[in-house]
């Protein structure tokens, strides 16, 4: 089996709370986001062996992440020594990595197996590989630990229209969040702000939908909804201001958790 890749992070801390993370990147997307952080894996080709891929899981959890190239001070040195041992998941990310269900349900499988917990960050569009993934199961383990669904904007159109490039992508994305919220499996709504979005507009109503929701199935695991600062990747623009995002955060209390975070990766190692 052949893995279409976009590139590797070694060791992340801040794609998964509280867990370091290698991030596998896997190539294509059915979405044309305006400002997707990672337009060059939506098309594309990078053909790897899947016991390649599986080679560097190994590498990195038994000897660590690579040093890479170049001069590094001591006290990068000592950072990266530190961080050696502490990789103890991985995510599969994108492009939209449920293009490639049955490449993420082998190395998902290949990643339990070495005692690494397994998160999919997904943008919702495929909801029934979704059903598939969730329940797929190892034994009394569910196959997959963790759930990042990308909510870019209301669940309707024409804002999800406007947000994603597509149109019909709304319905397709509700499915997958009502699966999300019935499996029983954790997982954490993810939004990202951009200056021409109207985000208070646009997250009381994804805050509305998620109270509704967890009326509807109260198992549900939703940990909470994260919003990020949308940057700008191939056109200027001003991002929105942290102060501003944390005082939209406060405009939906009461209705869902909202966590400001910081996601800039680190050791990014795209192989394009």
């Amino acid at each position: 089996m052949q893995v279409n890749l976009g590139g590797i992070v070694h060791l992340s801390t801040v794609d998964w709370k509280g867990l370091s993370s290698m991030v596998l990147f896997l190539r294509g997307c059915p979405l044309r986001c305006p400002h997707c952080h990672n337009r060059e894996l939506q098309r594309g080709e990078n053909l790897v062996e899947l016991y390649t891929i599986i080679n560097e899981i190994v590498k990195v959890k038994t000897v660590g992440c690579p040093l890479g190239s170049g001069q590094i001070n001591l006290e990068e040195a000592y950072k990266r020594m530190t961080a050696i041992p502490s990789v103890n998941s991985i995510i599969l990310s994108g492009g939209e990595p449920l293009v490639q269900i049955d490449q993420v349900i082998a190395l998902a499988h290949a990643a339990r197996g070495l005692g690494l917990k397994v998160g999919l960050e997904t943008c919702g569009y495929y909801p029934e590989r979704l059903s598939r993934l969730l329940k797929d199961r190892l034994v009394e383990n569910r196959l997959i630990d963790k759930v990042f669904l990308d909510i870019k904007a209301a669940l309707r159109d024409p804002e999800y229209e406007k947000a994603t490039g597509i149109a019909d992508v709304a319905p397709r994305v509700l499915e997958s969040l009502r699966l999300a919220m019935s499996s029983e499996v954790p997982f954490e709504v993810r939004t990202a702000i951009f200056p021409e979005m109207p985000p208070a507009t646009d997250l009381r109503k994804i805050a509305n939908t998620l109270l509704e929701l967890k009326k509807e199935y109260p198992k549900s695991k939703l940990d909470s909804m994260v919003l990020h600062q949308g940057r700008p990747i191939d056109r200027e623009f001003e991002p929105v201001q942290m102060e501003r995002i944390r005082a939209l955060s406060r405009s939906v209390n009461g209705l869902v958790d909202v966590v400001i975070r910081d996601t800039t990766r680190a050791n990014l190692a795209f192989n394009q």
